[in-house]
């Protein structure tokens, strides 16, 4: 039988340079590698062209892009400056007003003046029977009040004083007086004088007089005195206008004297105090 004819497949002819199943000839042709491989002969750039030797590490530098600012819009910021600048004006202005209201407060400030009980005397007191039907009163006092003004630049006008005489919550008689000027840093004296039956009082104070009888049993009785006032403070710059009400608390008369019915006041000055 005779060799068979090798014949192209699909209709191709057999190219001189088609693989060979020699690998002699595909190892020990030069012209092969040449023309069909040229990758494997030459190494690529970058690469050594003997792998089995160990290369030294090169490095190469990256030049990273850098970050980016955050975005400010032009309006946020204007609106952050005008807040600023309303805040430190606010707070100019609370400091101002500050300074003004006590520099104020040095040059206007005004007290009221002070009211203080000087002398209690009782120059006539004729208490018959034993606080029962029939018990009549004739008594006559007068008292001293001393007012002091305290302040360094207005004075004082006490337009109307009235003063009343108490007695368990009963006002005996009362007392008045008008146009009283007191100068600045100073003090004045006022004197009071009150009498029982009063020719100011028509109400009946018989319970009252039944009391003080059976007080005067007791060695002591109790008086009050009752001050409304109505003043003005003053100074080259203002006027302002004051109204006071003021007890001379718990003012006593003893009954030591065994031989004289009027009592005395036992010298107790002290100060009146607001009642408003």
């Amino acid at each position: 039988m005779g060799k068979e004819e090798e014949k192209p497949v699909l209709g191709y002819q057999k190219s001189e340079y088609s693989y060979q199943t020699n690998p002699q000839f595909y190892q020990s042709d030069p012209q092969f590698h040449q023309i069909h491989h040229p990758a494997y002969i030459e190494p690529g750039p970058g690469y050594p062209n003997n792998p089995s030797i160990q290369q030294p590490y090169q490095y190469y530098e990256y030049n990273y892009p850098a970050r980016p600012l955050p975005y400010v819009s032009p309006d946020v910021d204007q609106g952050f400056s005008f807040g600023r600048v309303m805040l430190c004006l606010m707070l100019f202005l609370f400091l101002f007003a500050m300074i003004i209201s006590m520099f104020t407060m040095m040059v206007f400030m005004t007290l009221k003046p002070t009211f203080y009980l000087e002398s209690f005397e009782v120059r006539l007191f004729d208490l018959s029977g034993n606080g029962g039907p029939g018990t009549t009163l004739k008594a006559n006092w007068e008292t001293k009040v001393s007012i002091k003004n305290t302040n360094t630049r207005s004075s004082v006008l006490v337009n109307q004083i009235e003063t009343s005489l108490v007695y368990r919550y009963v006002a005996i008689d009362v007392s008045y007086m008008d146009h009283v000027e007191i100068q600045k840093d100073s003090n004045v004296q006022i004197l009071d004088a009150f009498s029982f039956p009063s020719s100011k009082r028509t109400f009946n104070a018989d319970s009252a007089v039944k009391e003080m009888a059976k007080d005067r049993q007791r060695g002591q009785i109790m008086f009050d005195l009752k001050l409304e006032v109505q003043l003005m403070v003053k100074s080259n710059v203002f006027h302002k206008s004051e109204k006071m009400r003021l007890f001379c608390e718990r003012i006593a008369l003893d009954f030591k004297n065994t031989t004289s019915n009027i009592p005395t006041w036992n010298g107790n000055k002290h100060e009146c105090v607001s009642g408003l």
